[in-house]
């Protein structure tokens, strides 16, 4: 039976399947940010979107914004992206050939984008929160309780 589409289907970012596949699989995470931009970049029309992260943020801000210019883009919106915890991860910048806001049909998708990239980033922090501890759990489970840790040197 065919539904015809409602207000809400249209604020969902395309892919958005594919999206959370590749962040349950673990793709690394350039690959997931950049796939997330392109989704929106191919939505919202004749705009360039970026993730930019807080450790490299000021370097790359400065590079892409001075590039953005250099080609006649101008800046078009942007987004912190935030956890559920109010912590910082990023902001969303999208640039656009000619200057003008982001319209109400244009904010939702681009809403739907920042939500994919903090699940994005926080599954990524997560996995190497978890791998950064895993030799030394794995260490542990493999000795007997009784053994000597091995030797650093």
């Amino acid at each position: 039976m065919y539904r015809q589409p409602s207000d809400d289907m249209h604020s969902l970012l395309a892919g958005e399947g594919q999206l959370l596949e590749l962040i349950s699989e673990g793709a690394p995470l350039p690959k997931v940010l950049d796939k997330i931009c392109a989704a929106l970049d191919v939505q919202l029309g004749n705009v360039v979107s970026l993730v930019l992260l807080p450790d490299d943020e000021e370097h790359t801000l400065h590079t892409f914004a001075h590039n953005a210019v250099a080609f006649g883009l101008t800046p078009f919106n942007c987004t912190p992206i935030v956890s559920a915890e109010e912590e910082f991860l990023g902001t969303l910048e999208t640039y656009c050939c000619f200057p003008r806001e982001a319209g109400p049909a244009e904010t939702d998708p681009i809403q739907r984008a920042v939500q994919f990239a903090a699940l994005a980033i926080q599954h990524y922090k997560h996995d190497v929160d978890a791998e950064s501890c895993a030799p030394d759990w794995m260490g542990a489970t493999r000795r007997r309780p009784c053994e000597e840790p091995p030797s650093t040197n």
